[in-house]
């Protein structure tokens, strides 16, 4: 039996949940559409393509981490968008601003599908991202936390204009 907390929603919270999606402002780049998250996610995290998301997890890790991420935004005024390729309205990725246990200062956070990798999405998104938490967000800084081992995330991160740090994160530090 599946928990009731990962069923779609029906009846009163169905119909608010579009509101609470709606007042997400949408950002826009010249190809991408950056909004609220839906809980799709499961489909990049679950399976932790990457290898850097400490999975892989399983499918109620996976909806927990999404609740914790959608609750940053009401917390902090930030957090999770989906990443939709303007051409297909595909949601390719999922960015985020967001302050997690232990941080020093809020990061951007980034996951892709593979197929959409090497093409300046992921870039085009982080940017649209920064440049909202600089701007409208009020920050002052953000701190990319990279996987050592992920050379490609820490590419991205120092081309916002993050400061990057590095460090291995352990099994036992995620759960």
């Amino acid at each position: 039996m599946t928990p009731r907390c990962t069923h779609i929603p029906t009846g009163l919270p169905a119909k608010r949940a579009p509101a609470a999606a709606a007042a997400v402002p949408v950002l826009r780049t010249d190809r991408l559409r950056l909004r609220a998250a839906p809980p799709a996610w499961n489909a990049l995290l679950v399976p932790d393509i990457a290898g850097h998301l400490g999975g892989p997890h399983s499918d109620e890790d996976a909806r927990s981490s999404f609740c914790v991420c959608v609750a940053r935004r009401a917390l902090h005024g930030h957090g999770l968008r989906a990443v939709d390729h303007g051409d297909t309205g595909a949601t390719t990725g999922f960015v985020e601003v967001g302050l997690e246990r232990g941080d020093a200062d809020p990061e951007p956070d980034w996951m892709f599908r593979p197929a959409p990798r090497r093409q300046g999405s992921a870039n085009e998104a982080a940017r649209a991202a920064h440049d909202r938490a600089f701007g409208e967000g009020g920050l002052k800084t953000l701190v990319s936390y990279v996987h050592t081992d992920n050379s490609a995330s820490a590419a991205l991160a120092q081309r916002p204009g993050t400061r990057p740090l590095t460090f291995t994160h352990h099994r036992e530090a995620l759960q």
